[in-house]
């Protein structure tokens, strides 16, 4: 959803957006400052960019910069194991979005993460809004499996029951909607390839074998 919603975005403005993704090998190798200096040239290239996007004439484009495992590279300073590096990592990742904030560019900062209490406090002070994403309900389940499945043949009492089996126990939480679309549905299709079609017992084999996602904390 983070890399998606700019096409939403771009049609209610009427204006292009980019998307920018900052990953985890921003960290770097470890080499001191080196983390600092990543970010920093991060932020300076979204500031450049956010500055060519608006000016007199008013904004002519939107960037957005998406931070996946956002904890792994905004965790808290708090922490007692944190390394002096990654501490001024969070410090230059701090300024990077107050320098965008100062200048009022048209640029939007995404953190992903499935542990929201371990990020930085000062960075949740800065966010304009928090959206958390919970486990699909029975009824959404069923809607992505219908879809997910659409042209296989799948019979709807079969979609019923892989409802049911991937639904929470006592002891296991239930799918996540990757759980569903990324391993579910593909590990199915797998099974099948190349000699025939995706059998419903496929699915309900898989639906009993394969084990969701752990729970962290809420997923945001």
């Amino acid at each position: 959803m983070a890399e998606s919603f700019g096409c939403d975005l771009a049609d209610w403005l009427g204006l292009p957006v980019y998307l920018y993704r900052l990953k985890l090998a921003t960290r770097g190798s470890g080499l001191v400052g080196e983390m600092t200096s990543l970010i920093g040239d991060a932020f300076t290239h979204m500031h450049m960019v956010g500055k060519r996007a608006s000016g007199s004439g008013g904004t002519r484009s939107v960037q957005i910069l998406v931070v996946d495992e956002a904890d792994a590279l905004v965790q808290s300073r708090q922490a007692q194991q944190m390394h002096h590096e990654d501490r001024a990592g969070v410090d230059a990742f701090l300024a990077g979005i107050d320098g965008l904030a100062g200048a009022a560019l048209p640029v939007v900062i995404v953190l992903c993460t499935n542990r929201i209490g371990a990020l930085d406090p000062a960075v949740m002070r800065r966010a304009a809004a928090t959206f958390t994403f919970t486990r699909p309900s029975d009824e959404q389940r069923h809607a992505v499996l219908t879809r997910a499945l659409d042209g296989l043949g799948i019979r709807p009492e079969t979609i019923h029951k892989v409802v049911k089996l991937t639904g929470p126990t006592e002891g296991r939480p239930g799918y996540t909607f990757s759980d569903l679309t990324q391993r579910l549905v593909p590990a199915a299709i797998f099974r099948a390839f190349p000699d025939r079609s995706v059998m419903d017992e496929d699915l309900l084999v898989l639906a009993e074998e394969l084990e969701p996602t752990p729970v962290f904390t809420e997923e945001r």
